[in-house]
């Protein structure tokens, strides 16, 4: 007689299984009606983990500007910092987009702030006339910036900055960042603050009394200055740089320029081919030594940049 009611018991059982099998925890999935802890903030050390080798054009895209006009990579601008993006508008403006310099947030102007973004990141944004940057602030203080501008003209260039850093921050959440893979004779890879000193700086005639402000995160350049006066050593990337007088046994060339407001000169000498940027072709790594100095002496700012080079040269990878 009590047959009958073991069928309705083992489906009510059966039942309760596939209950507790649909709601129980399955590889990291949440139990029915449990809350998902909020995801952890995104620093820029879990990002991009070596700040030195990460591959700024991995960073944007010429598809990312098709709602602005039509859009193709440029050379880079004698820097490993940034990827260049040339924009052709509508309207027929020329905008040049630098995208991914990283820089310290501690070290720059106050800016606007400009929108919030998931995960503890936020964008800020100066514009200025025909110049607009923004920059992607994580929370560990790092900062990835967009920097647009047209030349000669003062249109507004924001909108086409925040199509760059649009594209950015979707890299960044979707984990797409990538890295250089340099040869072992690479510049990617120097530390110009490792190979030029204080001590070296201060014992060349006229630059006595520099200071390094900061170090900056991707170890590509290195900063001095005081007063009227700066030094900047560098690991860039250009079109070969045309010779002239060798500097310690390196082909080097010297760019002296005099202008009202102060004097420079460049020091530069080229290396192996760099051929990272899609498109862009007769590129080389250079290793440069930039000194500015008061208007009327573009010659002592060229004897000062070639001091630094001797002492620099000697420490560079065979090509």
């Amino acid at each position: 007689m009590s047959k009958p009611a073991v069928l309705p018991r083992v489906i009510a059982v059966v039942a309760l299984m596939a209950l507790s099998a649909c709601t129980s925890r399955y590889g990291g999935m949440p139990t029915a009606g449990e809350t998902l802890p909020e995801p952890k903030e995104l620093t820029a050390t879990s990002v991009f983990e070596d700040l030195t080798t990460v591959a700024p054009c991995s960073l944007t895209d010429p598809s990312a500007f098709d709602t602005v006009g039509s859009a193709r990579y440029g050379e880079p601008e004698l820097t490993l910092d940034y990827c260049t993006i040339l924009v052709e508008t509508a309207d027929d403006r020329s905008v040049t987009v630098n995208v991914g310099l990283l820089e310290e947030l501690a070290t720059l102007p106050e800016m606007d702030h400009q929108r919030d973004v998931e995960r503890g990141l936020w964008v800020g944004q100066r514009p200025d006339g025909s110049t607009c940057a923004q920059l992607l602030v994580f929370p560990d203080g790092i900062t990835v910036e967009v920097y647009a501008y047209e030349s000669p003209n003062d249109a507004d260039t924001c909108e086409i900055a925040e199509a760059a850093m649009n594209h950015v921050i979707q890299v960044v959440l979707d984990g797409h960042v990538t890295h250089r893979e340099p040869a072992l004779n690479s510049f990617v890879t120097l530390d110009p603050c490792g190979l030029i000193t204080d001590e070296d700086v201060a014992a060349v005639p006229g630059l006595t009394g520099m200071r390094k402000p900061y170090d900056y995160p991707g170890k590509h350049k290195c900063r001095w200055a005081r007063e009227g006066a700066g030094v900047v050593v560098a690991f860039g990337a250009g079109r070969p740089p045309a010779t002239s007088q060798p500097v310690a046994g390196r082909p080097t060339a010297t760019n002296p320029v005099d202008l009202p407001e102060r004097s420079y000169c460049t020091v530069e000498t080229g290396h192996i081919p760099f051929t990272e940027v899609p498109g862009v072709a007769d590129q080389v790594e250079l290793a440069s030594v930039y000194v500015h100095m008061p208007p009327g002496q573009a010659t002592a700012a060229c004897t000062a940049a070639r001091a630094l080079a001797e002492a620099l040269w000697p420490q560079l990878p065979a090509a």
